[in-house]
């Protein structure tokens, strides 16, 4: 074979390894997963004083609204509040209720997904199981940068109990009741104005 053929042939091969390689790495989306993903439907609930009732004065309020954002038109859910000293463990916190149908889909789901804009502090979300007890649910942090979108992913398997539970409870995806957005409290730097903006909340199947 003349050195030309072999030049070529070994240029051929090295330009379809790159194909494959090139293909592999950029299948799938956030996280990995490259199931179905579903929106379901949501209700948004900032709690107050009253809703609380326990002497806590931190307030979560949540504000609707269409925007456009990255050319894209979206539904926002603006939470904003105060974390008070009212209480040692004060904070504020938003309930994300699923429907019964999305509630079905978020117990069997692999991940959960979203976007946010934040203000530069760390916030937990939660998943309550029906078994916890001592308000030490199933919950992972999430960190923000004030003014830039974040894309964020919570594989349902990362969700651990915080070592302070004394009454440590299995996860049991199935037993979820919902979703809660919770800010810190002042113990762990939460105290004061808080401000984030959520859309496109998602179920990764």
């Amino acid at each position: 074979m003349k050195k030309t053929q072999k030049a070529l042939i070994l240029l051929l091969c090295g330009t379809l390894c790159a194909f494959i390689v090139t293909c592999a790495s950029s299948g799938g989306s956030a996280g990995g997963d490259t199931g179905e993903v579903i929106a379901g439907t949501w209700t948004w609930k900032g709690y107050t004083p009253a809703d609380k009732g326990d002497g806590d004065t931190s307030i979560c309020n949540v504000v609707i609204a269409e925007e456009v954002i990255d050319g894209e038109t979206v539904t926002t859910y603006a939470l904003s509040g105060t974390v008070t000293n009212a209480l040692q463990y004060g904070l504020a916190e938003c309930d994300i209720v699923p429907d019964a149908e999305t509630l079905e889909l978020l117990r069997t789901c692999k991940a959960i997904s979203f976007k946010i804009i934040g203000d530069g502090k760390r916030y937990n979300i939660e998943v309550p199981l029906s078994t916890v007890k001592d308000w030490a649910f199933h919950v992972q942090s999430i960190a923000t940068t004030e003014g830039q979108v974040e894309d964020i992913f919570l594989p349902m398997r990362a969700f651990m109990q915080p070592a302070w539970t004394n009454e440590p409870v299995r996860f049991n995806q199935s037993l979820i009741q919902k979703v809660i957005f919770k800010t810190r409290n002042q113990t762990e730097g939460g105290l004061g104005d808080f401000a984030v903006k959520i859309w496109d909340l998602k179920l990764h199947m």
